[in-house]
């Protein structure tokens, strides 16, 4: 399938929500784990980390089952040698889980692969330098043209956007995330991940809206061994945002 056939909508993700893992699971939630879970638990130093850790992984079982039909327990996964989970016996469920300290995203579809990733707004005094070691130029230079009261939330804005492409491909940090542009605003658009000589194709979206965080969800949707189309991105993005505009009021940022 050729990049013209490519066509940007939004990420199949129909469950999207947050966790909130400070809230007690109950002493029963630990039955739901597999024996490799409990053992990371375990690994711990603080109960606070334990507990959000067991939260958040009961609430992806849960969740899943609910998907599924089968019972949270019953669930098995597997992992890439990049260490991308998947669900055994399942292989067009995928899910992305992302959590920061007390607070995590949970997205869940059946098309591409997906990667999520959230983040509570908090002071970043290194932005900058971070930014110049994994952020394009352009979003580096966008970065230093606001106004200093607004670089920490647009810094955490571009970062969870480049993780959750990540995520959405599972390589990690094989790819460098100075190579592929996000942007500091959370819209919705067509993104590339170069690798190993291929184009890899993403949409990409902001989570459902918080005062207290930003986060991102990210699809893999199609990969292609020669260069993409100039503009292509753009102009698909730029369709997709004019019908969005038509259909539906426009939310506040």
């Amino acid at each position: 399938m050729g990049a013209a056939a490519f066509s940007l909508t939004s990420v199949d993700a129909p469950v999207c929500r947050y966790l909130e893992l400070d809230d007690e699971p109950g002493p029963e939630a630990e039955r739901f784990l597999s024996d490799e879970e409990l053992e990371r638990a375990a690994q711990f130093r603080f109960a606070a980390d334990r507990q959000r850790f067991v939260a958040a992984h009961v609430a992806l079982r849960c969740a899943l089952a609910a998907q599924t039909g089968e019972r949270p327990e019953a669930l098995r996964f597997t992992r890439s040698a990049f260490g991308k989970p998947s669900l055994s016996g399942w292989p067009r469920v995928r899910f992305s889980l992302s959590h920061s300290l007390g607070l995590g995203l949970l997205a869940i579809g059946e098309r591409g692969p997906l990667g999520a990733d959230v983040e509570l707004l908090r002071p970043i005094p290194d932005a900058l330098e971070l930014a110049a070691q994994h952020f394009t130029d352009s979003e580096n230079e966008a970065l230093l043209a606001l106004p200093e009261a607004e670089r920490e939330h647009a810094f955490l804005t571009c970062w969870t956007r480049k993780e959750a492409c990540l995520k959405a491909i599972g390589l990690g940090l094989v790819v460098p995330t100075e190579r592929f542009e996000v942007g500091l605003e959370p819209d919705c658009r067509s993104v590339e991940v170069p690798v190993a000589g291929r184009i890899l194709w993403l949409v990409l979206q902001p989570a459902p809206l918080r005062v207290d965080s930003v986060g991102a969800i990210a699809e893999w949707r199609q990969t292609h061994v020669r260069a993409s189309m100039p503009g292509f991105a753009a102009q698909t993005c730029a369709r997709s945002r004019s019908a969005e505009r038509r259909a539906a009021p426009r939310v506040p940022q």
